[in-house]
């Protein structure tokens, strides 16, 4: 008989959950697959189209407005869906539960990992795009600063996912206001504007919203000569380590009350 380690058990449990989350996500065919990439992808169209008429055409900095744009809200989409997936990571898994190797927190983990998939998916497509489509050099300009940016965001966005998770399970009604706060959070996040063509007056309070330096310095990271001016991937980490342990704590002190429920 073979016994394995742990960490051969953990990577075998994230597979399978990985296997089921896909099965159960996209289905047995695998255009599903790039479905799911699509619906960003037309996120982006829609608004740049609208956006485009409205401003009539032009751009920030020398970037085309589609790819400022799409920049921005692709950083805000890794939030979105990490934060909001969790809120029935848990309850569509309870069945796997009874397995002593399978933890709720896998579950959540695993969705979380898979919505920044398909997010980095949508990023090389959109890199593609700018550069056939408008003719922009759009290959990263900093590709370690985007990699931080994207690594810190994902951690910020997990600790919330473990909170959102227990609320999910706890309080599901409480769980609609999640999907509520989103909308004002996708306004005041920099995704439209830059941050130095909104009025002064207000940066000093539009700089507390973390989500505005993590949109910011995936720009800064991107383009070349961005001004990324008030923003600091530092202040982003100052937000993500302290979410990511407080919601790890949160998490442990509800699991038995959420296995139970």
């Amino acid at each position: 008989m073979q016994f394995r380690n742990s960490w051969q058990i953990q990577r075998a449990v994230f597979l399978a959950l990985f296997i089921r989350e896909l099965k159960t996500r996209f289905g047995r065919y695998r255009l599903g697959f790039f479905w799911a990439m699509l619906e960003p992808i037309v996120h982006i169209l829609v608004l740049t189209t609208l956006f485009s008429f409205l401003r009539d055409g032009g751009d920030f900095y020398g970037i085309p407005f589609p790819i400022f744009f799409g920049v921005g809200i692709l950083a805000f989409f890794i939030f979105q869906k990490i934060v909001t997936g969790g809120i029935n990571s848990i309850t569509a898994n309870l069945g796997l539960f009874a397995y002593r190797q399978v933890k709720p927190l896998d579950a959540i983990v695993v969705r979380a990992f898979l919505e920044l998939l398909i997010i980095l998916l949508v990023m090389v497509f959109l890199t593609w795009m700018g550069a056939w489509f408008f003719d922009f050099e759009t290959f990263p300009h900093a590709p370690l600063l985007i990699l931080l940016v994207i690594i810190i965001l994902f951690i910020f966005s997990l600790g919330l996912a473990f909170i959102t998770s227990v609320i999910g399970v706890r309080y599901p009604e409480a769980a609609q206001l999640i999907n509520m706060l989103m909308r004002p959070l996708y306004f005041l996040s920099g995704i439209f504007f830059p941050l130095q063509a909104m009025p002064e007056d207000y940066h000093v309070y539009l700089l507390w919203n973390p989500l505005l330096h993590a949109v910011e310095q995936l720009r800064a990271g991107w383009f070349p000569d961005y001004p990324a001016d008030g923003t600091n991937i530092l202040y982003l980490f100052l937000w993500a380590l302290p979410v990511f342990f407080l919601g790890l704590a949160f998490y442990r002190n509800n699991r038995t009350r959420v296995l139970m429920s």
